[in-house]
């Protein structure tokens, strides 16, 4: 199967997703409204990069734009979904952060042209920050429902299995491309785990309910 075909199934995963989330939107916690929001957004966004990719060839401007935006979405997400004051404060001064190290690392070190290994790595770490703290509250303030029906348990599981192993794919595509390897294989890496992370991700949107996870918003 080449890429092309791959990407096609991709887009249309998200598609599916997008439109499942839409259909539950009313029924869905803040947190997850949001979460269909940024499914709705990655399809566009992985959409215009494959046009302006074709066209230019380089679809870097894209991606730097875009690295910056998914970042912003998914801790709004995280934002409505732990309860910490002071957490909730630290997410949006991270949001803010994260656009000034990216207009730096545009300015000194990764140019519109160049992947945004440093804004990906650095967004990863972070996703990887929230997760644990979501796990944390859920611990403090568990629900009588049983684990494996809470969307929050599928959504955060998903983003920690996610970050980390995305964090492993761009630190060896940096080395791969400076040593001159074959990025190839770590392409297919990726996608697999971008099947996966969105197929859970529609699996929480299917699942979730606003009243659960307000009375668990509630008690945390």
């Amino acid at each position: 199967m080449s890429i092309d075909t791959i990407y096609a199934v991709y887009l249309i995963l998200l598609l599916l997703i997008a439109i499942a989330g839409f259909t539950r939107f009313k029924k869905l916690s803040k947190g997850f409204r949001v979460l269909t929001v940024l499914i709705l957004c990655t399809l566009i966004s992985e959409s215009i990069k494959k046009v302006y990719g074709k066209i230019y060839h380089n679809n870097m401007p894209i991606a730097h734009i875009w690295a910056v935006i998914e970042y912003a979405l998914l801790s709004l997400t995280y934002f409505y979904l732990l309860t910490n004051g002071w957490i909730k404060k630290a997410i949006i001064v991270s949001t803010v952060a994260m656009l000034v190290l990216e207009v730096i690392n545009v300015l000194f070190f990764e140019k519109l042209t160049q992947f945004p290994s440093l804004i990906l790595e650095v967004s990863h770490i972070l996703y990887v920050v929230y997760s644990l703290l979501l796990f944390r509250q859920m611990l403090l303030f568990p629900m009588e429902q049983s684990l494996f029906k809470q969307s929050l348990f599928w959504f955060n599981i998903n983003v920690l299995f996610y970050a980390t192993t995305m964090f492993l794919n761009f630190a060896l595509l940096s080395y791969f491309i400076e040593n001159k390897l074959d990025v190839i294989p770590l392409a297919y890496f990726s996608m697999v785990i971008n099947f996966i992370f969105y197929i859970v991700i529609g699996i929480s949107l299917l699942i979730d309910n606003s009243n659960v996870t307000a009375i668990r918003v509630s008690n945390g």
